[in-house]
């Protein structure tokens, strides 16, 4: 949703750009020795721009005779708008599959940051000898993620350093824990965790530090929570920890971006032709720009992705909306993907095979 907001913004600001390059072709020649008719240039610049906005937005133009000049402006100008757009598509699709490694590295971080934190606890205290801790630190294949991916805190030494002073030194909930004298294991896990929500990704330093580097920190900590937790889920069983890598599974999440972002533009206009019978009662215009985004995105994967069951892209479709759109937009695009899905499903456009058929009624 992200990449495909951008991408709608981009195209926006690059409609605007091809009418000022129009207007810039009938601008006065301020060196011309000859008198310029400005009201007859003015004219021009309006019905190319006029021309040119019909074209963008898909209206029929009507019969009337082009100029000849006007024809080779409106020729320059969907060039140059074709150009700035597919250099912007190919930016920006790539970008959101760096954007998502991104996301991968800061796991790794924040793993290495227990580690960090640990250290700098004195050698006798719980949090210093912390099992959970210990067997992370001890992980080879921590050490070898990290060194394949450069991660490390060299550089955030003093950011370290005021983490561990300004929200685990005096913590409540980690001096309590300081006090314990048996611990069991669950105990052990138990301060991890709750380190790991209430400050890895909470702390104010730790938000300074990661939204760096990511424009999505805060988008991703879900996520990153769950990884982190999932890292330790044999913890108390096995005493080992598993630590997430980009496998095969990563590869075809990368081409399921890539898709789903080139579907979603490529096939803008049929996307919309499905999605439009069920606006009708709503004004196109009026509708939250990512409300529309969602739904072309939800008519990509519905259509292009057969293995995904129609219950799961609606589910995850509304639970984006509701976090990042309007109040009221997951009731809207709950409805208007409701009617869709019936309407494709009986001209046999939707058609789902393998995993995409559980749960698909």
């Amino acid at each position: 949703m992200q990449a495909l907001y951008s991408y709608e913004k981009c195209r926006g600001a690059n409609v605007q750009l091809a009418l000022d390059l129009i207007a810039e072709s009938f601008a006065p020649d301020l060196n011309s020795m000859e008198k310029q008719d400005k009201p007859k240039l003015l004219g021009k610049q309006k019905l190319a721009q006029s021309l040119f906005l019909d074209e963008v937005n898909d209206k029929t133009p009507e019969d009337e005779v082009v100029p000849p000049e006007i024809k080779t402006v409106l020729s320059k100008a969907r060039e140059f708008y074709r150009n700035k757009n597919k250099k912007d598509f190919d930016n920006i699709s790539l970008q959101s599959q760096i954007d998502a490694e991104k996301v991968y590295e800061q796991y790794l971080m924040l793993l290495q940051l227990l580690v960090e934190l640990a250290t700098k606890f004195p050698e006798d205290s719980n949090f210093h000898k912390n099992k959970a801790i210990k067997v992370l630190a001890a992980s080879k294949e921590l050490e070898y993620q990290c060194l394949r991916k450069s991660v490390n805190w060299e550089s955030e030494r003093a950011n370290v350093n005021k983490i561990y002073n300004e929200a685990l030194k005096k913590n409540l909930h980690v001096r309590e824990y300081e006090e314990k004298i048996n611990r069991t294991f669950e105990e052990e896990l138990a301060i991890v965790k709750y380190v790991i929500k209430n400050v890895l990704l909470k702390h104010e330093v730790c938000h300074e530090i990661f939204e760096k580097t990511n424009l999505y920190w805060e988008e991703d900590r879900e996520i990153l929570r769950t990884m982190l937790f999932h890292t330790f889920n044999d913890f108390v069983e096995l005493s080992t920890v598993n630590i997430e890598v980009l496998d095969d599974v990563w590869e075809e999440s990368k081409s399921f971006l890539k898709v789903l972002f080139t579907k979603s533009v490529h096939e803008e206009k049929e996307l919309m032709s499905y999605l439009v019978p069920f606006l009708r009662n709503w004004d196109f215009e009026r509708i939250v720009e990512t409300d529309r985004i969602l739904l072309k995105m939800a008519a990509a994967e519905l259509i292009h992705f057969p293995s995904i069951p129609v219950k799961v892209t609606i589910n995850e479709i509304i639970e984006i909306a509701k976090n990042f759109s309007s109040q009221k937009s997951g009731q809207f695009v709950n409805g208007v993907l409701d009617s869709l899905i019936k309407d494709l499903t009986a001209k046999d456009i939707i058609k789902k095979t393998g995993r995409g058929m559980i749960d698909n009624k």
